[in-house]
């Protein structure tokens, strides 16, 4: 592909799944990054942000379909690096998601309910890794029901828009990775408020019984930021919290898995 597109290589760049992107340089000497991966994994991304022109997501340079090749153009610093905190976070997060929301719902993967796969994790991975935290899992999958019997297709989804995948684009930010799901709007936010656990432990070992009012209180900023039921945004960020909790510890991960879940614990009452 560097070949066909004339790129240089650079070297590997950090994050991400699968294989590492590849900072490269083009024939006109512009920077840019190299992602590859089995023909058919980048198809859905890569619709959003190619519909999506440069607002809100990562520019689409040049596309391969059946080679799994994209080209995008170079971002700067993650989020994570500038905002340690939910509340900074936030400030980037909900207009870069408003913007985000603009992308037509026809290029979005078809709407299936985001609620019931979690349920299904809930059931799955709940009594082999959360047998500590059973009032939690009752909450969460309380919850989940709730949401999976109310769901409704509202927008193409980021999909995890945590601080991550926000890159800096000159004075504003651009994200990268979307799953490009049709979903609610509440649910990415959800993703955003599931990130907050160094935010939640500190407030808690300030003050016994603050991190619930803590987190409600960004739960309510931003919900009135981005136009969304607070209640909602409460509960797809709280199962999102467990279910993270789970899937971690599903895949070894079991410091961060217990991280998840003692602060899910704090929030449960």
């Amino acid at each position: 592909m560097c070949q066909d597109w004339g790129l240089t290589v650079e070297g590997w760049l950090p994050g991400g799944a699968g294989t590492p992107p590849l900072a490269v340089r083009r024939s006109d000497g512009s920077a840019a990054v190299l992602k590859i991966a089995e023909p058919g994994a980048l198809d859905e991304a890569v619709r959003v942000m190619k519909a999506a022109d440069g607002l809100a997501y990562a520019a689409v340079l040049a596309w391969k379909a059946d080679r799994g090749a994209v080209l995008l153009e170079r971002l700067g610093r993650v989020l994570w690096a500038e905002a340690s905190n939910l509340s900074g976070q936030g400030q980037a997060l909900v207009p870069l998601l408003r913007e985000a929301w603009r992308v037509p719902l026809s290029c979005g993967r078809p709407f299936q309910s985001k609620a019931s796969s979690l349920l299904a994790i809930l059931a799955d991975l709940g009594p082999r890794y959360g047998t500590h935290h059973q009032d939690v899992l009752v909450v969460a999958t309380e919850y989940a029901q709730q949401l999976a019997a109310s769901e409704t297709p509202e927008v193409v989804c980021h999909g995890d828009p945590h601080a991550g995948n926000v890159l800096r684009r000159g004075a504003g930010w651009a994200f990268i990775d979307p799953d490009g799901f049709i979903g609610e709007r509440a649910y990415d936010l959800g993703v955003v408020m599931r990130d907050a656990c160094q935010e939640i432990t500190a407030a808690e070992a300030l003050q016994s019984g603050s991190a619930r009012p803590m987190l409600l209180g960004e739960c309510r900023r931003m919900a009135e930021s981005a136009n969304v039921d607070p209640e909602r945004l409460w509960q797809w960020g709280f199962v999102e919290r467990v279910t993270t909790g789970l899937y971690l510890g599903w895949h070894g991960h079991t410091r961060d898995s217990a991280t998840f879940l003692e602060t899910a614990t704090l929030l449960a009452h």
